[in-house]
């Protein structure tokens, strides 16, 4: 198997198309859910994926966010994106301890090799470079996204944000601290 190049992306490196073969399929069986104050595992039978026009509209989204000084990150193999992570510029929280990660997925086929680990540790950085003291994640609730999570260490945040909660009230609000 070919090397996973991982790079920061740019107008001169990601385009519109930049995610065209990207596969995003994702079979959900169980999705946390809050119960009684509490959350639970819940069964949840779908499947997230996204056709052409989803893929555009994200990497639309990667690129309006360029433009704003966020931070992207990609994970390439043989020319083509398989993982990418966007971390947002503009700190938010009471002590404007938190930087979003807007965007942060891999390929179903490259799943499981790290690949999501790594655009982690590229994320985290980013967030530290804005001054950020927190990585927050507005996270799916699907079981398999959330172990990933918990695995690289997030909690449940501190302080939650509410615009990002009510867009998706579903996620869980995550965070991680940068510095520990």
């Amino acid at each position: 198997m070919k090397q996973i190049d991982y790079i920061k992306l740019s107008r001169a490196n990601f385009g519109l198309n930049s995610l065209d073969g990207f596969k995003r399929r994702q079979k959900v069986t169980h999705c946390w859910r809050r119960r009684g104050g509490e959350y639970a595992l819940t069964p949840v039978t779908y499947t997230e994926d996204w056709d052409l026009n989803e893929l555009k509209e994200v990497s639309e989204k990667i690129l309006t966010a360029l433009n704003g000084g966020a931070t992207a990150y990609g994970a390439v193999y043989n020319g083509e994106i398989v993982g990418f992570a966007l971390v947002l510029s503009k700190l938010f929280g009471t002590e404007k301890q938190y930087a979003d990660l807007a965007e942060f997925y891999v390929s179903e086929p490259f799943r499981r090799r790290g690949i999501g680990k790594r655009l982690f540790c590229l994320a985290c950085g980013a967030a530290k470079e804005l001054g950020a003291k927190k990585l927050y994640i507005s996270a799916h609730s699907a079981e398999d996204s959330i172990a990933a999570y918990k695995s690289y260490g997030c909690v449940l945040a501190t302080e939650v944000n509410k615009t990002l909660a009510e867009k998706e009230p579903c996620d869980l609000q995550l965070e991680y601290d940068l510095f520990k």
